[in-house]
């Protein structure tokens, strides 16, 4: 059996020939490198679908909302409804998606693994956003470390998964890579449903505080 060292300067040859059929995939970009192996990322393509996805509806929406902010005030239509709706029905057809796929095939381990990993990271991030929002010279009130512990840990199937097809369109594995973004998504809700409690006594005892060490005129 060949070292090593001698598999790595025979380089592509060591695989029988297919390096560059199975190293960019399996392998990673770094080690195909290493193994004389090269592939292209169309970052040009990539970036001007997410722009074209992302950010031109969103500059479309504040250019026009200048123009029928009054009558929406006036008209109020149900854009939670609509949003919640959409939301839904994104979600819907993504989990169809994923699970349909016949190249999907995820263990249970696996699967629990992702699971504890992914609420391992959100408690993480935010314990992390609390520890820097409640330092005493951050400015921040009780309310803005509330704010600042949800929404900056907040990830949404909306961005996430157009974001996902874009960069990796046409990959079969699509369905595994985009499943830690199925989880994390509803694993966000329920944990912050379960934190609220606790975070809302915290604001509540913190803010009579200031109320009580604010000197009085």
């Amino acid at each position: 059996m060949a070292s090593l060292e001698e598999e790595g300067q025979r380089g592509p040859d060591a695989m029988g020939g297919n390096a560059e059929k199975w190293c960019p995939e399996r392998l990673g970009p770094a080690t195909a490198c290493l193994l004389g192996s090269s592939s292209s990322v169309p970052f040009t393509s990539i970036f001007s679908q997410l722009f074209m996805t992302v950010v031109v509806p969103l500059i479309i929406g504040q250019i026009v909302r200048r123009y029928i902010k009054d009558w929406l005030e006036r008209k109020k239509p149900p854009f939670g409804a609509i949003s919640s709706s959409v939301l839904l029905v994104i979600i819907y057809t993504t989990f169809c998606d994923t699970f349909s796929n016949p190249h999907f095939d995820l263990d249970k381990l696996s699967l629990v693994l992702i699971l504890f990993m992914i609420v391992s990271i959100q408690l993480s991030f935010m314990l992390l956003t609390f520890i820097f929002s409640t330092r005493n010279n951050s400015g921040f009130t009780p309310a803005d470390t509330v704010a600042i512990i949800f929404c900056s840990t907040h990830k949404s199937l909306t961005l996430g998964i157009p974001m996902l097809k874009i960069v990796f369109a046409g990959h079969e594995h699509l369905s595994l890579i985009s499943v830690p973004l199925l989880i994390y998504h509803p694993a966000q809700i329920l944990l912050g449903s379960v934190l609220v409690p606790t975070i809302k006594s915290w604001m509540v005892s913190r803010q009579k505080g200031v109320k009580l060490t604010r000197p009085t005129v």
